[in-house]
Protein backbone atom coordinates (compact mmCIF):
# COMPACT_ATOMS: atom_id res chain seq x y z
CA UNK A 1 0.00 0.00 0.00
CA UNK A 2 1.31 3.43 -0.98
CA UNK A 3 0.99 6.34 1.47
CA UNK A 4 2.01 8.98 -1.06
CA UNK A 5 -0.95 11.19 -1.82
CA UNK A 6 -1.04 13.59 -4.77
CA UNK A 7 -0.40 17.22 -3.83
CA UNK A 8 -3.42 19.23 -2.82
CA UNK A 9 -4.13 21.83 -5.55
CA UNK A 10 -5.53 24.25 -2.94
CA UNK A 11 -2.40 24.18 -0.77
CA UNK A 12 0.18 26.63 -2.10
CA UNK A 13 3.69 25.33 -1.76
CA UNK A 14 5.71 27.76 0.28
CA UNK A 15 8.66 27.65 2.52
CA UNK A 16 7.75 27.98 6.14
CA UNK A 17 10.16 29.54 8.55
CA UNK A 18 11.26 27.42 11.51
CA UNK A 19 9.03 27.37 14.57
CA UNK A 20 9.30 30.66 16.48
CA UNK A 21 10.83 32.67 13.63
CA UNK A 22 9.11 35.99 12.92
CA UNK A 23 6.71 35.93 10.00
CA UNK A 24 7.13 38.69 7.41
CA UNK A 25 4.01 40.86 7.05
CA UNK A 26 1.94 40.60 3.92
CA UNK A 27 1.23 37.75 1.56
CA UNK A 28 3.90 35.10 1.01
CA UNK A 29 6.47 36.02 -1.61
CA UNK A 30 5.88 39.77 -1.23
CA UNK A 31 8.66 42.19 -0.39
CA UNK A 32 8.85 43.61 3.10
CA UNK A 33 7.95 47.31 3.33
CA UNK A 34 10.79 49.79 2.99
CA UNK A 35 11.19 51.03 6.55
CA UNK A 36 14.20 51.95 8.63
CA UNK A 37 17.50 53.71 8.34
CA UNK A 38 18.94 51.43 5.67
CA UNK A 39 19.32 51.92 1.94
CA UNK A 40 20.28 55.42 0.80
CA UNK A 41 19.63 56.76 4.29
CA UNK A 42 22.81 54.95 5.32
CA UNK A 43 24.75 57.05 2.82
CA UNK A 44 23.11 60.20 4.18
CA UNK A 45 24.05 59.17 7.73
CA UNK A 46 27.68 58.86 6.64
CA UNK A 47 27.38 62.33 5.08
CA UNK A 48 26.01 63.72 8.37
CA UNK A 49 28.86 62.22 10.40
CA UNK A 50 31.46 63.45 7.90
CA UNK A 51 29.98 66.96 7.89
CA UNK A 52 29.91 66.97 11.69
CA UNK A 53 33.60 65.98 11.75
CA UNK A 54 34.46 68.77 9.29
CA UNK A 55 32.48 71.32 11.32
CA UNK A 56 34.27 70.27 14.51
CA UNK A 57 37.64 70.76 12.84
CA UNK A 58 36.62 74.02 11.16
CA UNK A 59 35.52 75.87 14.29
CA UNK A 60 38.95 75.93 16.00
CA UNK A 61 40.63 76.54 12.63
CA UNK A 62 38.63 79.70 11.99
CA UNK A 63 39.20 80.89 15.56
CA UNK A 64 42.95 80.47 14.93
CA UNK A 65 42.60 82.34 11.62
CA UNK A 66 40.94 85.23 13.44
CA UNK A 67 43.83 85.33 15.89
CA UNK A 68 46.42 85.16 13.11
CA UNK A 69 44.69 87.83 11.03
CA UNK A 70 44.76 90.15 14.05
CA UNK A 71 48.46 89.45 14.71
CA UNK A 72 50.04 89.39 11.28
CA UNK A 73 53.40 90.59 12.58
CA UNK A 74 53.90 87.29 14.43
CA UNK A 75 53.76 85.31 11.20
CA UNK A 76 56.60 84.38 8.83
CA UNK A 77 56.81 86.27 5.53
CA UNK A 78 55.64 83.25 3.50
CA UNK A 79 52.42 82.98 5.49
CA UNK A 80 51.83 86.74 5.28
CA UNK A 81 52.18 86.62 1.49
CA UNK A 82 49.53 83.89 1.26
CA UNK A 83 47.24 85.77 3.63
CA UNK A 84 47.66 88.96 1.60
CA UNK A 85 45.86 87.21 -1.26
CA UNK A 86 42.62 87.76 0.67
CA UNK A 87 43.41 91.40 1.39
CA UNK A 88 41.19 92.98 4.00
CA UNK A 89 38.63 90.22 3.58
CA UNK A 90 40.52 87.63 5.64
CA UNK A 91 39.16 88.67 9.00
CA UNK A 92 35.58 89.11 7.77
CA UNK A 93 35.82 85.83 5.86
CA UNK A 94 37.06 84.05 8.99
CA UNK A 95 34.15 85.45 11.03
CA UNK A 96 31.70 84.42 8.29
CA UNK A 97 33.11 80.89 8.06
CA UNK A 98 33.15 80.55 11.86
CA UNK A 99 29.47 81.53 12.06
CA UNK A 100 28.61 79.17 9.19
CA UNK A 101 30.48 76.29 10.88
CA UNK A 102 28.66 76.88 14.16
CA UNK A 103 25.27 77.02 12.40
CA UNK A 104 26.07 73.81 10.50
CA UNK A 105 27.26 72.08 13.68
CA UNK A 106 24.03 72.93 15.52
CA UNK A 107 21.87 71.87 12.56
CA UNK A 108 23.78 68.60 12.18
CA UNK A 109 23.30 67.72 15.87
CA UNK A 110 19.59 68.58 15.53
CA UNK A 111 19.36 66.44 12.38
CA UNK A 112 21.03 63.48 14.09
CA UNK A 113 18.55 63.62 16.99
CA UNK A 114 15.63 63.86 14.56
CA UNK A 115 17.04 61.07 12.38
CA UNK A 116 17.47 58.56 15.19
CA UNK A 117 14.14 59.43 16.82
CA UNK A 118 12.54 59.19 13.36
CA UNK A 119 10.76 62.52 13.56
CA UNK A 120 8.38 63.39 10.77
CA UNK A 121 10.08 66.77 10.28
CA UNK A 122 13.52 65.24 9.60
CA UNK A 123 13.20 65.19 5.78
CA UNK A 124 12.18 68.86 5.78
CA UNK A 125 15.09 69.84 8.06
CA UNK A 126 17.52 67.78 5.95
CA UNK A 127 16.36 69.52 2.76
CA UNK A 128 16.68 72.89 4.49
CA UNK A 129 20.22 72.03 5.66
CA UNK A 130 21.29 71.02 2.15
CA UNK A 131 19.92 74.19 0.56
CA UNK A 132 21.41 76.34 3.32
CA UNK A 133 24.83 74.72 2.87
CA UNK A 134 24.69 75.42 -0.86
CA UNK A 135 23.66 79.02 -0.18
CA UNK A 136 26.61 79.44 2.21
CA UNK A 137 28.96 78.14 -0.50
CA UNK A 138 27.52 80.57 -3.05
CA UNK A 139 27.98 83.50 -0.65
CA UNK A 140 31.58 82.45 0.03
CA UNK A 141 32.10 82.24 -3.75
CA UNK A 142 31.41 85.97 -4.01
CA UNK A 143 33.61 86.87 -1.02
CA UNK A 144 36.70 84.82 -1.87
CA UNK A 145 38.52 85.03 -5.20
CA UNK A 146 37.03 82.03 -7.08
CA UNK A 147 39.16 79.15 -8.28
CA UNK A 148 38.28 76.41 -10.75
CA UNK A 149 38.13 73.91 -7.88
CA UNK A 150 35.64 76.11 -6.07
CA UNK A 151 33.42 76.35 -9.13
CA UNK A 152 33.51 72.59 -9.71
CA UNK A 153 32.73 71.82 -6.06
CA UNK A 154 29.84 74.29 -6.09
CA UNK A 155 28.36 72.68 -9.22
CA UNK A 156 28.80 69.23 -7.67
CA UNK A 157 27.18 70.51 -4.46
CA UNK A 158 24.20 71.83 -6.45
CA UNK A 159 23.74 68.47 -8.18
CA UNK A 160 23.93 66.57 -4.89
CA UNK A 161 21.54 69.00 -3.20
CA UNK A 162 19.04 68.48 -6.00
CA UNK A 163 19.41 64.69 -5.86
CA UNK A 164 19.03 64.49 -2.05
CA UNK A 165 16.07 66.86 -2.11
CA UNK A 166 14.35 64.65 -4.68
CA UNK A 167 15.14 61.58 -2.56
CA UNK A 168 13.71 63.10 0.62
CA UNK A 169 10.62 64.23 -1.28
CA UNK A 170 9.81 61.02 -3.20
CA UNK A 171 11.33 58.10 -1.28
CA UNK A 172 8.96 55.44 0.03
CA UNK A 173 11.49 54.49 2.73
CA UNK A 174 11.61 58.10 3.98
CA UNK A 175 7.81 58.32 4.06
CA UNK A 176 7.52 55.01 5.93
CA UNK A 177 10.35 55.66 8.38
CA UNK A 178 9.77 59.21 9.61
CA UNK A 179 6.27 59.02 11.03
CA UNK A 180 6.51 60.37 14.61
Amino acid sequence: MNNNYPPNPNDHERERPPHGAPQPPGPPGSRPPLVGLGGWLTVFQIYIYWSLFIALISIPTYIAMLFLAANEDALPAEVRSVMSMYGDNLQSLSVYELVVSIIQFVLLILMMVMLYTRRKSFPRIARMYLILSLAFAVIAFFVVPPTSTMVASMIWGAVLTLAWNMYFTRSVRVKNTFIR
